[in-house]
């Protein structure tokens, strides 16, 4: 089973990471928005006092100059204090409306310079200068402003309950949502682990509330009936074949053993690679009789005498070497093993066989310690490795790894450069094997 993403976690965790950039980018705006708010409300109010006061001014030059708690204004540069005249030789920081910002306008520093500046031409060549006024720097410092500061309190609690009241059920939504979402998944998945049993593919299937939910389990049971039909097909037709040549290979058997009799106890080497070829015929076709049972009962088992099966099996399929150059390497430890003899005989003389016929002059070498058995040969260089290579196995290298499945055996398989090496490991319990 393949571990992965939970669909659950990766829905909540993207609805979640959505609500804390909101929060986030809602946090960095307000504060910038509501200076910004300021500074356009101070703008408003010094621009439409400049704008009086030049009216009245073109009226009368004499008219006194704006003046009251929050800003100040003076007629000409030479009349600015000091401070104020030396922001003014540097570029403001942000021009807002009708005013001008010098200084850092985001600075901790209470003794860092920070003023905002309206400039209004008089007409006359004269400009009207107005600035705010930091009363911190005063005698007795500002004045404070119970009320207000309590309803400015007031609002920034407000802000604080309202982004609240709107994370805590966006919350609640989305835990909502993940449920209703992810629970038809759930039950999809566990209905997906119950199709393995036939009485459950063809009762009636559960809705899953969303149609393409529906649509992916119609697929997923359709998919799972092909499959059990193909299976059964396959076993039918193996268990068809397998029971058919018992009768024309007993006859064969028959007959070799009729003109063993003839001859003399004797048969010519044709005949006994006719009779050879028959017995491991039957052999092959028992197996697969046994494979084609849909729960098959446990061969019986034996003490069995690797070196001796090993030895036999060796001379009974040394024709295959012929005139070649190929030297045996044999190291079986003797030590009885309780074992199902036939299939024990079927698997390592289908790898044996495979060795002594399709190796390159060399050695083959043959290793038993119990639990695992290894052969191994030359072959000739390979090119890359194809899914159906299985260097001419009498059954196939497949049908090996199924029979081994079922017998609880494991295979493995290690294709080199020009080496091809099976180990097969005798240890009972869940069949497995690996390539590499």
């Amino acid at each position: 089973m393949r571990n992965g993403l939970s669909l659950k976690w990766v829905i909540s965790g993207s609805f979640l990471c959505l609500i804390a950039v909101v929060l986030v980018i809602y946090s960095k705006l307000l504060p910038e928005f509501t200076v910004r708010g300021l500074f356009y409300t101070a703008s408003a109010m010094m621009e439409e006092e400049a704008q009086y006061f030049l009216r009245h001014y073109k009226q009368d030059p004499t008219t006194p100059t704006p003046h009251n708690y929050f800003y100040t204004s003076v007629i000409g540069k030479e009349a600015l204090p000091q401070d104020v005249r030396e922001l003014l030789t540097t570029s403001p920081s942000l021009s807002f409306g009708a005013v001008n910002i010098f200084g850092d306008l985001y600075s901790d520093d209470d003794d860092e310079p920070f003023q905002i500046i309206l400039e209004q031409p008089l007409g006359d060549g004269n400009t009207l200068y107005m600035y705010d006024i930091d009363h911190d720097k005063e005698a007795g410092g500002e004045v404070e402003t119970p009320l207000s500061d309590a309803y400015f309190d007031q609002v920034i609690e407000s802000v604080k309950f309202i982004s609240l009241a709107v994370f805590v059920p966006a919350l609640i939504i989305i835990a909502l949502l993940v449920w209703w979402l992810v629970r038809p998944l759930g039950r999809l998945v566990q209905w997906s682990g119950t199709l393995k049993d036939p009485e459950a593919l063809a009762g009636t299937r559960p809705g899953f509330s969303f149609k393409e939910f529906n649509m992916l389990a119609d697929a997923l049971a359709k998919s799972v009936e092909q499959v059990q039909a193909a299976s059964e097909r396959e076993g039918r037709l193996l268990r068809y074949t397998s029971h058919e040549l018992r009768t024309p290979l007993a006859v064969l058997k028959a007959t070799i053993e009729l003109l063993t009799l003839q001859s003399g106890g004797a048969l010519p080497p044709s005949l006994q690679r006719i009779e050879r070829s028959v017995l491991n015929m039957q052999l092959i076709a028992e197996t697969l009789l046994w494979m084609s049972r849909e729960r098959p009962e446990s061969l019986p088992e034996e003490d069995v005498n690797l070196s001796e099966v090993v030895g036999e099996l060796i001379e009974k399929h040394r024709y295959l070497i012929g005139n070649r150059d190929i030297k045996l390497s044999i190291d079986i430890h003797n030590e009885p093993c309780r074992l199902p003899p036939t299939a024990c005989r079927i698997v390592i003389g289908n790898f044996l066989r495979n060795a002594l016929q399709y190796a390159e002059e060399g050695t083959v070498e043959i290793r038993f310690k119990y639990p695992r058995l290894m052969i191994a040969n030359h072959i000739r260089e390979t090119g890359p490795q194809q899914e159906s290579d299985d260097f001419g196995y009498g059954l196939g290298l497949q049908l090996m790894r199924e029979l081994c499945a079922k017998l609880g055996w494991q295979i493995e398989v290690i294709r080199e450069q020009q080496r091809f090496t099976v180990i097969l490991d005798f240890t009972s319990g869940r069949g497995g094997e690996s390539s590499s």
